[in-house]
C-alpha cells in the first residue's frame, strides 16, 4: 500500500473541516472575567476552531450579572456568526425557553467546597462544628445568585445550618479569602481550585455531598438557521476532541454533547435552581 505523506494527510483533513469563508470571524463571548473557569475553556477551544475553520476565532469577556449582559447581548445579535460560550452559572440567568439555539456542551467539571486544612476534615463533622461556632458558617462564592451560593445554601440547609453568604467577583477571590483565615468555605468549580490544591483541603465535591455538575457550552444567536447550527457543532464538537488533553490538564473533563443534550441539560438545571433562586429573592 502506498504510504501517505504527512503532507497528503493534512490536505485530507483540511478538506474534510467544517471551513468558514476566510473574511468570517467566529466570536465566543464569555459570561465572566478572563481567567475564570469559562474563559479558560473558552480560550482551548477557540484555538482549536482557528485550526479546523482557517479563520480568526476571538473570545471576548462581557462580564456581569451571572453571564446574563453576555446572554442578553448574543439573544440581540440576530442571525450573525457570534456565539454566546456560557457555563451552568450563566444558565440560571437565561431561560432554556430563550430563542439561544444550543450548539453543544464542550466539557464538564466538578464544583468543589474548600476549607484549610486545619479545619475538621470530614463534611458531617465540619457541619457538626458549623452548628456550634458561627466562624464555620461563613461561605465564599463568585456572586450571589450564582450555581456555587445555591450549593452552599442548599448544603448547609441539608445539615440545618445557617450559612453567612460571602459574595466576591470571581473564584480566585473566593478562594484567596480562605487562605487568608477572612471565611471558613469558598465553594468554586475545580478547574478554579487546582493551582491552590497544596494549601487547601476539599470538603465536598460532586458526587460526594454536592449534587450539581458544572459545564461549560455553545449558544448560538436566535435565527440560526438548521444548517449553520449543524456546521456549528461539527466545527466544535472537533475542537473540543482536540482540546482534550490540554482542557483535562487545567481540571475538566472531556464530554462533547450535541445541542439536543445541552438543551436538556439546561432545562434540567434551570428546573433545579429556579426555586432556590425565588427562596433566596433573586430574580432568574
Amino acid at each position: 500500500m502506498t504510504r501517505l505523506t504527512p503532507l497528503f494527510l493534512a490536505a485530507l483533513v483540511m478538506l474534510s473541516s467544517p471551513a468558514l469563508p476566510n473574511d468570517e470571524q467566529i466570536t465566543l463571548v464569555v459570561g465572566f472575567a478572563a481567567g475564570g473557569t469559562s474563559s479558560t475553556a473558552a480560550r482551548i477551544v477557540a484555538e482549536a476552531a482557528e485550526q479546523i475553520t482557517r479563520t480568526s476565532t476571538i473570545v471576548e469577556n462581557r462580564p456581569g450579572a451571572g453571564g446574563a449582559i453576555a446572554a442578553d447581548w448574543v439573544l440581540r445579535q440576530k442571525l450573525t456568526r457570534t456565539l454566546l460560550f456560557m457555563s451552568s452559572t450563566s444558565s440560571l440567568r437565561t431561560s432554556p425557553q430563550s430563542e439561544l439555539v444550543p450548539i453543544g456542551i464542550l466539557a464538564t467539571f466538578s464544583y468543589i467546597a474548600v476549607t484549610r486544612k486545619d479545619a475538621p476534615e470530614h463534611l458531617a463533622e465540619y457541619m457538626k462544628e458549623a452548628s456550634r461556632e458561627e466562624k464555620y458558617r461563613t461561605v465564599a462564592t463568585a456572586g450571589a445568585g450564582s450555581i456555587p451560593h445555591l450549593i452552599g445554601t442548599k448544603l448547609f440547609k441539608d445539615y440545618g445550618v445557617p450559612m453567612v453568604h460571602v459574595p466576591y467577583q470571581g473564584s480566585a477571590p473566593a478562594i484567596l479569602s480562605v487562605l487568608g483565615g477572612h471565611v471558613a468555605v469558598a465553594i468554586v468549580p475545580f478547574p478554579d481550585f487546582l493551582p491552590f490544591q497544596d494549601s487547601l483541603r476539599i470538603l465536598a465535591q460532586t458526587g460526594s455531598g454536592i449534587e450539581t455538575e458544572g459545564w461549560v457550552g455553545i449558544f448560538a444567536p436566535p435565527g440560526t438557521s438548521a444548517e449553520e447550527v449543524a456546521r456549528l457543532s461539527e466545527i466544535f464538537r472537533q475542537a473540543s476532541q482536540s482540546s482534550q488533553e490540554k482542557l483535562q490538564n487545567v481540571g475538566f473533563k472531556h464530554a462533547w454533547r450535541s445541542g439536543a443534550e445541552a438543551r436538556a441539560m439546561h432545562e434540567k438545571d434551570y428546573a433545579q435552581w429556579v426555586p432556590t433562586l425565588e427562596v433566596l429573592g433573586i430574580q432568574p
